[in-house]
């Protein structure tokens, strides 16, 4: 029978893990022994909110590493026996059975930005427990949680309920003589949306070439860009969720009305608080032509928030929430929180020597909404004011 059977991080009365700016994070250390253990020094726990870039660019000889760290806030307190500079510092035991050290942290009333993980850069708020085994290996367990984050209020940006437009002219070359422009025109509903509200994309392509449209494809784009320390950057793209349409022939045209694209858990545009991670969306519309590398594509940027509009461009303002309460016009809705699209990954730990018990698994949540789907009535050539 293992010695070390459970240790982990209890939060009190708050399963979800997720915590605003100036609330107080309490909880305890659960310890449960086989047999007594003799070696402790102490039971030290640690509170950390941060953010971290790294990469690599060039190969060999030009390899270089590339990071960026920003600390939001760092606390140390010890739950049970003597820190390892404290005087008369020695031994301890702990006997067989269960043991729970409390503790508290109050989470300081900053702008905190929301969490964010990739393989590139990540922003964090941790738990971690150490038992402190003088002249042995430590045994550490860790826990992450959620920080709700700077809200962007839709609300209060002008350009929300404005739609994104654009339009663009392709000419494609056959044998040196260049065919007539393949031109392509789309619009979204508006220019801001919230989790689990769906973006409305409508777009045309006409193709006065002699080649086919294969297809219509819609992206929802997240653009991240990285910063490292000295003001190097690096950009990453990931397609959120995508849908196709059908194409057409030589002089026709490629037509999409109002196609919806439902937003999933995502963390929003910023990261507001957050200066070495910037997040950007946009819609994607785009025609595959056949037999050549090129796309008939245009972009429309799209801000990604956290309280939606109260009142809809369109339909009955009093509809606008599915079984959720009502509420007037100076109170949002109320959100729930879901596991970001990803799902939960294993998070590796940062002591490479500590013996760490068990698994970390870990996903961000992010502030959803219950959403009817009401594709608007008018032409996106003629946006309404």
């Amino acid at each position: 029978m293992a010695k070390l059977q459970v240790f982990d991080v209890v939060f009190d009365g708050n399963n979800t893990g997720i915590y605003s700016s100036g609330e107080v994070v309490r909880g305890f250390v659960r310890i449960v022994l086989g047999e007594p253990k003799k070696d402790v020094r102490g039971i030290e726990i640690k509170f950390k909110g941060e953010a971290h870039t790294h990469w690599s660019e060039g190969s060999g000889d030009h390899r270089r590493h590339y990071s960026g760290r920003e600390v939001y806030f760092k606390e140390k307190l010890l739950c049970w026996g003597k820190g390892k500079n404290d005087p008369g510092a020695s031994k301890l035991c702990l006997e067989t059975g269960e043991h729970r050290f409390p503790f508290s942290f109050g989470i300081p009333n900053i702008p905190l930005p929301f969490p964010f993980e990739s393989s590139v850069g990540w922003i964090r708020y941790k738990v971690s427990c150490k038992i402190d085994r003088p002249w042995k290996f430590n045994h550490q367990t860790e826990r992450l949680f959620t920080v709700t984050g700077v809200p962007i209020d839709l609300n209060t940006m002008p350009q929300a309920r404005t739609p994104s437009r654009q339009e663009s002219s392709k000419t494609v070359c056959c044998l040196c003589c260049a065919q007539g422009p393949i031109v392509t025109k789309a619009a979204t509903d508006k220019g801001a949306y919230v989790p689990g509200e769906s973006i409305f994309v409508s777009g045309t392509v006409d193709n006065n070439s002699s080649r086919e449209i294969i297809d219509l494809t819609i992206k929802l784009i997240q653009h991240v860009t990285y910063f490292s320390s000295g003001g190097h950057k690096t950009r990453r793209t990931f397609t959120v969720v995508k849908d196709k349409g059908p194409g057409c022939g030589e002089g026709d045209v490629a037509r999409m009305d109002w196609k919806p694209l439902l937003v999933p858990s995502i963390p929003p545009t910023g990261a507001q608080g957050c200066g070495i991670i910037q997040i950007e969306y946009f819609v994607q519309f785009e025609g595959d032509i056949s037999n050549t590398p090129l796309d008939a594509e245009v972009k429309l940027p799209v801000t990604i928030g956290t309280v939606p509009l109260f009142q809809p461009l369109y339909g009955d303002p009093s509809s606008v929430v599915i079984d959720q309460p009502s509420y007037s016009d100076n109170t949002p809705p109320p959100p729930s929180y879901h596991v970001a699209v990803d799902g939960l990954q294993e998070i590796p730990s940062k002591s490479g020597y500590d013996y760490t018990f068990g698994k970390l698994m870990y996903a961000p949540q992010y502030p959803t909404y219950n959403l009817p789907a009401q594709p608007p009535t008018w032409n996106p050539s003629y946006p309404p004011q």
